[in-house]
């Protein structure tokens, strides 16, 4: 296949022409520079980046970090986060996690190395240029390293087929930047650290971890009440801390028994909980209503007080 001009993702795709370069035109020394790093990216290209005898990859900065914020962000600790968010957003999978277990193994090579640039020094420089460079191709242009740079976004690249241009631009353009006294020469070994440390990856756990663990991925998906669900009726900590666990039981079981001790606030939680659900339940043209049960005593003594002193719309009934 004839290489094109120009690469924009739509009549030609990085991924394609970067596979074409590596396996048909026998490129197999590469230097990247890319503002940012996806996983998937190597994946798609596993294939063709194994044929590889040398790899330098150069990690810039993530475009949607501006300028003004540079001096506020260690990017050794973003892009770990960054990688172990990536990591633990993919669904738990013996493909995926065999895929990690390549990758592992690929940055583990001696001809593979990685650096992060900017992370020592003034924060304010960073490298937003992307390029790809062989030993007798270049390609400079819009594209990082990352799934959507491989085919997914409109982007605009050059294609320069000129052995003299990829060997300037490796030399005193790529070289540049991969020795300043920014760089982080050590990104590698981060990478490769947050990477077993992934579910996916190798990193023993202890059987107190592992229990932590269970109890997360048991209880995870608990309702968790938000700032925005509190109202003018405040609770103290402790009651609060029994108004959500209330609410996680009947959202589990349509139900819940509150058995504090005397004193406690009992029905300032009660109240809690029939304030929430009076406006969780509501929907245009439907306005629910409680029903409150209780014993005749304290049918007026204090239900009928505290519903109205804090405007909770219920009905209070006796069962004597």
């Amino acid at each position: 296949m004839p290489l094109p001009d120009y690469i924009d993702n739509s009549r030609h795709k990085l991924q394609t022409i970067l596979k074409t370069l590596i396996e048909d035109e026998n490129q197999i020394v590469l230097d990247i520079a890319t503002g940012f790093f996806r996983i998937e990216a190597w994946v798609r290209l596993e294939a063709a980046m194994n044929r590889l005898t040398s790899l330098r990859l150069l990690i810039g900065r993530d475009p949607t970090i501006r300028p003004a914020e540079s001096d506020r962000i260690d990017l050794i600790r973003y892009f770990k986060k960054n990688i172990q968010e990536e990591l633990e957003n993919q669904p738990l999978n013996s493909k995926y996690q065999n895929e990690i277990e390549r990758m592992i193994a690929y940055l583990q090579r001696h001809d593979v190395e990685v650096r992060l640039f900017g992370a020592h020094g003034d924060k304010n420089q960073f490298l937003h240029a992307k390029a790809y460079i062989f030993n007798n191709y270049s390609i400079v242009g819009s594209s990082n390293f990352t799934p959507a740079g491989l085919e997914g976004n409109t982007e605009l690249n050059v294609v320069n087929k000129v052995g003299a241009i990829a060997h300037d631009l490796r030399h005193n353009w790529f070289a540049g930047f991969w020795n300043d006294p920014s760089v982080d020469v050590d990104y590698k070994t981060k990478l490769i650290d947050a990477l077993n440390a992934s579910k996916f990856g190798s990193k023993a756990y202890t059987p107190y971890q592992i229990f932590l663990k269970a109890l997360y991925e048991l209880f995870k998906e608990d309702t968790i009440i938000g700032e925005s669900d509190r109202t003018s009726l405040e609770l103290a900590s402790f009651q609060q801390e029994g108004f959500e666990r209330a609410v996680r039981l009947i959202e589990r079981h349509d139900g819940c028994v509150i058995a504090d001790a005397v004193g406690l606030g009992k029905t300032f939680i009660g109240l809690r909980l029939l304030d929430y659900y009076l406006i969780k339940l509501r929907k245009p043209r439907f306005v629910p209503r409680a029903l409150v049960v209780c014993p005749a005593q304290l049918k007026k003594l204090v239900w009928d007080k505290k519903l109205d002193e804090f405007g909770i719309k219920a009905d209070v009934i006796s069962h004597e």
